[in-house]
Protein backbone atom coordinates (compact mmCIF):
# COMPACT_ATOMS: atom_id res chain seq x y z
CA UNK A 1 0.00 0.00 0.00
CA UNK A 2 1.36 3.36 -0.92
CA UNK A 3 1.57 5.95 1.80
CA UNK A 4 0.00 9.32 1.36
CA UNK A 5 -0.57 12.66 3.05
CA UNK A 6 -3.01 15.48 3.30
CA UNK A 7 -1.62 18.48 1.52
CA UNK A 8 -4.46 20.84 2.37
CA UNK A 9 -8.11 20.84 3.28
CA UNK A 10 -11.26 21.49 1.30
CA UNK A 11 -11.66 25.11 0.32
CA UNK A 12 -15.38 25.63 -0.01
CA UNK A 13 -16.49 27.39 -3.17
CA UNK A 14 -19.82 27.25 -4.93
CA UNK A 15 -18.44 28.09 -8.33
CA UNK A 16 -17.96 25.47 -11.03
CA UNK A 17 -14.73 23.49 -11.34
CA UNK A 18 -13.57 21.47 -14.32
CA UNK A 19 -13.90 17.71 -14.58
CA UNK A 20 -11.15 15.17 -14.01
CA UNK A 21 -8.15 14.69 -16.24
CA UNK A 22 -6.51 11.89 -14.28
CA UNK A 23 -7.89 9.39 -11.81
CA UNK A 24 -4.80 7.77 -10.37
CA UNK A 25 -5.14 6.93 -6.67
CA UNK A 26 -3.93 4.63 -3.94
CA UNK A 27 -6.03 2.94 -1.28
CA UNK A 28 -5.88 4.41 2.15
CA UNK A 29 -4.19 7.62 1.07
CA UNK A 30 -4.67 11.06 2.54
CA UNK A 31 -5.83 13.94 0.39
CA UNK A 32 -6.93 17.52 0.52
CA UNK A 33 -9.28 19.48 -1.61
CA UNK A 34 -9.60 22.97 -2.96
CA UNK A 35 -12.81 23.97 -4.65
CA UNK A 36 -11.92 25.94 -7.74
CA UNK A 37 -12.58 29.54 -8.57
CA UNK A 38 -11.98 29.21 -12.30
CA UNK A 39 -12.97 26.79 -15.01
CA UNK A 40 -9.89 24.71 -14.19
CA UNK A 41 -7.82 25.85 -17.14
CA UNK A 42 -4.15 26.79 -16.91
CA UNK A 43 -3.90 30.43 -15.80
CA UNK A 44 -2.52 33.13 -18.06
CA UNK A 45 1.22 33.64 -17.84
CA UNK A 46 0.93 36.97 -16.10
CA UNK A 47 -0.91 35.31 -13.25
CA UNK A 48 1.82 32.79 -12.53
CA UNK A 49 5.20 34.18 -13.59
CA UNK A 50 7.07 37.41 -13.16
CA UNK A 51 8.00 39.33 -16.27
CA UNK A 52 11.70 40.18 -16.47
CA UNK A 53 12.51 43.89 -16.66
CA UNK A 54 16.24 43.42 -17.32
CA UNK A 55 17.45 45.91 -19.88
CA UNK A 56 14.22 47.89 -19.93
CA UNK A 57 15.31 51.36 -18.81
CA UNK A 58 11.78 52.73 -18.67
CA UNK A 59 10.18 49.72 -17.01
CA UNK A 60 8.16 50.47 -13.88
CA UNK A 61 9.31 49.03 -10.57
CA UNK A 62 8.35 45.41 -10.01
CA UNK A 63 5.69 45.21 -7.33
CA UNK A 64 5.33 42.35 -4.89
CA UNK A 65 2.14 40.38 -4.37
CA UNK A 66 1.30 36.80 -3.47
CA UNK A 67 0.36 34.09 -5.90
CA UNK A 68 -3.39 33.33 -5.91
CA UNK A 69 -4.41 31.80 -2.58
CA UNK A 70 -6.50 29.22 -4.43
CA UNK A 71 -3.35 27.92 -6.13
CA UNK A 72 -1.81 26.95 -2.76
CA UNK A 73 -5.10 25.79 -1.22
CA UNK A 74 -5.30 28.56 1.33
CA UNK A 75 -8.24 30.78 2.26
CA UNK A 76 -6.30 33.56 4.02
CA UNK A 77 -3.92 35.68 1.95
CA UNK A 78 -1.78 36.11 5.08
CA UNK A 79 -1.00 32.38 4.92
CA UNK A 80 0.33 32.47 1.33
CA UNK A 81 4.16 32.44 1.36
CA UNK A 82 4.84 32.45 -2.41
CA UNK A 83 5.11 35.66 -4.44
CA UNK A 84 6.25 34.70 -7.94
CA UNK A 85 7.59 32.03 -10.28
CA UNK A 86 9.91 31.75 -13.27
CA UNK A 87 10.43 28.56 -15.26
CA UNK A 88 14.15 27.92 -15.75
CA UNK A 89 14.17 24.49 -17.41
CA UNK A 90 11.95 21.57 -18.46
CA UNK A 91 11.39 20.57 -14.82
CA UNK A 92 13.03 23.43 -12.90
CA UNK A 93 11.64 26.66 -11.49
CA UNK A 94 12.84 29.61 -9.45
CA UNK A 95 10.16 30.97 -7.16
CA UNK A 96 10.15 33.91 -4.80
CA UNK A 97 8.50 34.05 -1.42
CA UNK A 98 8.40 35.77 1.92
CA UNK A 99 8.11 34.73 5.55
CA UNK A 100 6.67 37.39 7.88
CA UNK A 101 8.47 38.68 10.96
CA UNK A 102 5.67 37.84 13.38
CA UNK A 103 3.59 34.89 12.32
CA UNK A 104 0.87 33.86 14.75
CA UNK A 105 1.89 30.19 14.61
CA UNK A 106 5.13 29.60 12.67
CA UNK A 107 7.51 31.21 15.15
CA UNK A 108 9.78 29.51 17.69
CA UNK A 109 10.16 30.46 21.34
CA UNK A 110 13.67 31.81 20.66
CA UNK A 111 12.67 34.10 17.79
CA UNK A 112 13.43 32.01 14.70
CA UNK A 113 11.36 31.00 11.72
CA UNK A 114 9.71 27.66 12.42
CA UNK A 115 10.71 24.33 10.88
CA UNK A 116 7.05 23.70 10.13
CA UNK A 117 6.94 26.92 8.11
CA UNK A 118 9.46 25.33 5.75
CA UNK A 119 7.22 22.24 5.58
CA UNK A 120 4.25 24.43 4.72
CA UNK A 121 6.28 26.27 2.06
CA UNK A 122 7.20 22.96 0.41
CA UNK A 123 3.53 21.96 0.47
CA UNK A 124 2.46 25.25 -1.13
CA UNK A 125 5.16 25.05 -3.80
CA UNK A 126 4.13 21.60 -5.00
CA UNK A 127 0.46 22.50 -5.20
CA UNK A 128 1.14 25.82 -6.92
CA UNK A 129 3.38 24.37 -9.63
CA UNK A 130 0.96 21.53 -10.31
CA UNK A 131 -1.85 24.02 -10.90
CA UNK A 132 0.02 26.87 -12.58
CA UNK A 133 2.61 24.97 -14.61
CA UNK A 134 1.07 21.54 -15.20
CA UNK A 135 -2.56 22.54 -15.65
CA UNK A 136 -4.03 20.46 -12.82
CA UNK A 137 -7.56 21.87 -12.46
CA UNK A 138 -8.69 23.60 -9.31
CA UNK A 139 -10.92 21.11 -7.53
CA UNK A 140 -8.53 18.17 -7.86
CA UNK A 141 -7.15 16.57 -4.71
CA UNK A 142 -3.49 16.43 -3.76
CA UNK A 143 -2.28 13.26 -2.06
CA UNK A 144 1.27 13.37 -0.72
CA UNK A 145 2.96 10.08 0.07
CA UNK A 146 5.91 11.56 1.98
CA UNK A 147 7.61 14.81 2.90
CA UNK A 148 11.19 15.31 4.09
CA UNK A 149 12.42 18.72 5.28
CA UNK A 150 15.75 19.88 6.70
CA UNK A 151 16.23 23.37 8.16
CA UNK A 152 19.28 25.32 9.29
CA UNK A 153 18.35 27.23 12.47
CA UNK A 154 21.56 29.27 12.42
CA UNK A 155 20.11 31.07 9.36
CA UNK A 156 16.49 31.27 10.56
CA UNK A 157 16.78 34.15 13.05
CA UNK A 158 14.02 36.68 12.41
CA UNK A 159 15.42 40.12 11.59
CA UNK A 160 14.03 43.64 11.39
CA UNK A 161 12.28 42.99 8.06
CA UNK A 162 10.38 40.04 6.58
CA UNK A 163 12.58 37.28 5.21
CA UNK A 164 12.58 37.29 1.41
CA UNK A 165 13.03 33.84 -0.10
CA UNK A 166 14.35 32.30 -3.29
CA UNK A 167 13.10 28.78 -3.92
CA UNK A 168 15.04 26.61 -6.37
CA UNK A 169 12.64 23.84 -7.30
CA UNK A 170 12.26 20.85 -9.55
CA UNK A 171 8.91 19.20 -10.21
CA UNK A 172 8.97 15.91 -12.10
CA UNK A 173 5.94 14.29 -13.70
CA UNK A 174 6.76 11.32 -15.95
CA UNK A 175 4.62 11.20 -19.12
CA UNK A 176 1.88 13.43 -17.66
CA UNK A 177 1.37 10.94 -14.88
CA UNK A 178 -0.71 11.97 -11.85
CA UNK A 179 2.42 11.25 -9.80
CA UNK A 180 4.72 14.18 -8.96
CA UNK A 181 8.14 14.44 -7.30
CA UNK A 182 9.27 17.78 -5.87
CA UNK A 183 12.65 18.93 -4.60
CA UNK A 184 13.23 22.33 -3.04
CA UNK A 185 16.06 24.51 -1.72
CA UNK A 186 15.15 27.76 0.06
CA UNK A 187 17.73 30.53 0.36
CA UNK A 188 17.71 34.07 1.75
CA UNK A 189 19.09 37.25 0.09
CA UNK A 190 22.54 36.40 1.50
CA UNK A 191 22.36 33.11 -0.42
CA UNK A 192 22.33 31.18 2.85
CA UNK A 193 20.42 27.91 2.73
CA UNK A 194 17.42 28.05 5.05
CA UNK A 195 15.88 24.72 4.13
CA UNK A 196 15.98 21.79 1.73
CA UNK A 197 13.28 19.23 1.13
CA UNK A 198 11.59 16.78 -1.17
CA UNK A 199 8.36 14.85 -1.42
CA UNK A 200 6.06 12.75 -3.60
CA UNK A 201 2.39 13.46 -4.25
CA UNK A 202 -0.47 12.46 -6.53
CA UNK A 203 -3.27 14.53 -8.07
CA UNK A 204 -6.67 12.88 -8.35
CA UNK A 205 -10.08 13.99 -9.53
CA UNK A 206 -13.05 14.72 -7.25
CA UNK A 207 -14.79 11.55 -8.45
CA UNK A 208 -11.75 9.37 -7.74
CA UNK A 209 -11.33 11.03 -4.35
CA UNK A 210 -14.89 10.24 -3.35
CA UNK A 211 -14.53 6.60 -4.41
CA UNK A 212 -11.25 6.27 -2.54
CA UNK A 213 -12.59 7.86 0.63
CA UNK A 214 -15.72 5.72 0.83
CA UNK A 215 -14.00 2.43 -0.03
CA UNK A 216 -11.03 3.06 2.25
CA UNK A 217 -13.02 3.91 5.38
CA UNK A 218 -14.66 0.66 6.56
CA UNK A 219 -14.95 1.87 10.18
CA UNK A 220 -17.41 4.65 9.35
CA UNK A 221 -20.93 3.82 8.24
CA UNK A 222 -21.43 7.28 6.73
CA UNK A 223 -19.79 8.85 3.72
CA UNK A 224 -16.67 10.54 5.18
CA UNK A 225 -16.68 13.19 2.45
CA UNK A 226 -19.86 14.63 3.97
CA UNK A 227 -18.10 15.43 7.26
CA UNK A 228 -17.05 18.97 8.14
CA UNK A 229 -14.97 20.35 10.98
CA UNK A 230 -18.17 20.52 13.03
CA UNK A 231 -17.71 16.77 13.48
CA UNK A 232 -14.37 17.29 15.25
CA UNK A 233 -14.78 17.29 19.04
CA UNK A 234 -12.28 19.40 20.97
CA UNK A 235 -11.94 19.11 24.75
CA UNK A 236 -10.14 21.98 26.54
CA UNK A 237 -7.40 20.64 28.81
CA UNK A 238 -6.05 23.90 30.32
CA UNK A 239 -2.45 22.73 29.91
CA UNK A 240 0.52 25.06 29.98
CA UNK A 241 1.43 25.53 26.28
CA UNK A 242 5.11 26.05 27.17
CA UNK A 243 5.27 22.38 28.18
CA UNK A 244 4.82 21.61 24.49
CA UNK A 245 6.96 24.39 23.09
CA UNK A 246 4.05 26.68 22.28
CA UNK A 247 2.99 30.12 23.54
CA UNK A 248 -0.79 29.98 23.01
CA UNK A 249 -3.26 27.45 24.37
CA UNK A 250 -5.07 27.32 21.04
CA UNK A 251 -1.88 25.90 19.46
CA UNK A 252 -2.01 22.73 21.56
CA UNK A 253 -3.03 19.63 19.63
CA UNK A 254 -2.41 16.95 22.29
CA UNK A 255 -4.02 15.72 25.49
CA UNK A 256 -1.85 13.57 27.79
CA UNK A 257 -2.98 10.10 28.87
CA UNK A 258 -2.06 8.01 31.90
CA UNK A 259 0.60 6.27 29.81
CA UNK A 260 3.94 8.03 29.27
CA UNK A 261 4.69 9.15 25.71
CA UNK A 262 1.12 8.39 24.59
CA UNK A 263 -1.30 11.24 23.87
CA UNK A 264 -4.73 11.79 22.39
CA UNK A 265 -4.93 14.02 19.33
CA UNK A 266 -7.01 17.03 20.35
CA UNK A 267 -6.64 20.02 17.98
CA UNK A 268 -8.96 23.00 18.13
CA UNK A 269 -11.09 23.08 14.93
CA UNK A 270 -11.14 26.90 15.01
CA UNK A 271 -7.37 27.29 14.89
CA UNK A 272 -6.82 29.97 12.21
CA UNK A 273 -3.70 28.37 10.67
CA UNK A 274 -4.00 24.62 11.16
CA UNK A 275 -7.64 24.84 10.02
CA UNK A 276 -7.47 27.65 7.50
CA UNK A 277 -10.63 26.30 5.85
CA UNK A 278 -13.08 23.44 6.23
CA UNK A 279 -12.38 19.82 5.35
CA UNK A 280 -13.52 16.23 5.82
CA UNK A 281 -10.39 14.94 7.60
CA UNK A 282 -7.43 16.20 9.60
CA UNK A 283 -4.71 17.91 7.52
CA UNK A 284 -1.14 16.68 7.41
CA UNK A 285 0.27 19.78 9.11
CA UNK A 286 -1.75 18.94 12.22
CA UNK A 287 -0.09 15.52 12.34
CA UNK A 288 3.41 16.93 11.94
CA UNK A 289 2.69 19.47 14.69
CA UNK A 290 1.41 16.64 16.90
CA UNK A 291 4.70 14.81 16.39
CA UNK A 292 6.65 17.93 17.28
CA UNK A 293 4.64 18.52 20.47
CA UNK A 294 4.85 14.84 21.49
CA UNK A 295 8.66 15.09 21.52
CA UNK A 296 8.83 18.20 23.71
CA UNK A 297 10.64 18.85 25.93
CA UNK A 298 13.59 17.67 23.93
CA UNK A 299 16.99 18.84 25.28
CA UNK A 300 16.49 22.62 25.60
CA UNK A 301 19.73 23.45 23.80
CA UNK A 302 18.62 21.70 20.60
CA UNK A 303 16.59 22.86 17.61
CA UNK A 304 14.32 20.87 15.32
CA UNK A 305 16.34 20.45 12.13
CA UNK A 306 14.89 17.46 10.26
CA UNK A 307 11.55 15.74 9.78
CA UNK A 308 10.69 12.78 7.59
CA UNK A 309 6.96 12.13 7.39
CA UNK A 310 5.05 9.28 5.78
CA UNK A 311 1.25 9.33 5.62
CA UNK A 312 -0.52 5.97 5.53
CA UNK A 313 -4.26 6.67 5.90
CA UNK A 314 -6.66 9.55 6.29
CA UNK A 315 -7.23 10.71 9.85
CA UNK A 316 -11.00 10.94 10.20
CA UNK A 317 -12.72 13.65 12.20
CA UNK A 318 -15.06 11.31 14.03
CA UNK A 319 -12.73 8.67 15.55
CA UNK A 320 -10.25 8.99 18.46
CA UNK A 321 -6.59 9.17 17.43
CA UNK A 322 -3.62 8.25 19.61
CA UNK A 323 -0.15 9.76 19.25
CA UNK A 324 2.78 7.63 20.43
CA UNK A 325 6.42 8.76 20.72
CA UNK A 326 9.28 6.29 20.93
CA UNK A 327 12.16 6.79 23.39
CA UNK A 328 14.82 9.00 21.77
CA UNK A 329 18.13 7.90 20.32
CA UNK A 330 21.19 10.11 20.72
CA UNK A 331 24.42 10.95 18.96
CA UNK A 332 27.05 13.42 20.13
CA UNK A 333 24.93 16.37 18.92
CA UNK A 334 21.49 15.06 17.88
CA UNK A 335 18.37 13.57 19.45
CA UNK A 336 15.96 11.59 17.26
CA UNK A 337 12.37 10.52 17.98
CA UNK A 338 9.78 8.64 15.96
CA UNK A 339 6.10 9.49 16.45
CA UNK A 340 3.20 7.46 15.07
CA UNK A 341 -0.53 8.18 15.08
CA UNK A 342 -3.11 5.40 15.19
CA UNK A 343 -6.83 5.47 14.51
CA UNK A 344 -9.14 2.46 14.61
CA UNK A 345 -6.12 0.27 15.46
CA UNK A 346 -4.17 1.11 12.31
CA UNK A 347 -1.26 3.51 11.79
CA UNK A 348 -2.21 6.71 10.01
CA UNK A 349 1.09 8.58 9.87
CA UNK A 350 4.71 8.41 11.03
CA UNK A 351 7.16 11.28 11.57
CA UNK A 352 10.82 10.96 12.50
CA UNK A 353 12.20 14.15 14.06
CA UNK A 354 15.82 15.11 14.64
CA UNK A 355 16.84 17.88 17.06
CA UNK A 356 20.39 19.19 16.78
CA UNK A 357 22.72 20.99 19.18
CA UNK A 358 24.00 24.12 17.46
Amino acid sequence: MNSSLVLSKDVQDTRTTSSTTTEGTTDGSTAITTEGTTDGSTPPAHATRRTSTTGAASAPPRLTTTVPAEYVHRAALAEVFLTGCEKTGPESYTLTGQWPRAHTFFTTLDGRHDHLQACETLRQTGIYLAHAEHGIPLGHHFVMQDMTVTTHPEHLTIGSTPTNLTLHTTLSRPSRSPQFTITLTITNPKNQILSTGYGHFTCISPAAYRRMRTSGNPHDTTDPTTHTLKALIHTPTHQDPHLYGRTHSRDLVLTPTHQPHIFRLNPHPQHPVLFDHDGDHLPGMVLIEAARQATHPHPPTTHLTHTHTTFHHYVELTSPTTVTATPPTHTHNTTTHTVTTHQNNRPTHTTTLTHTHL
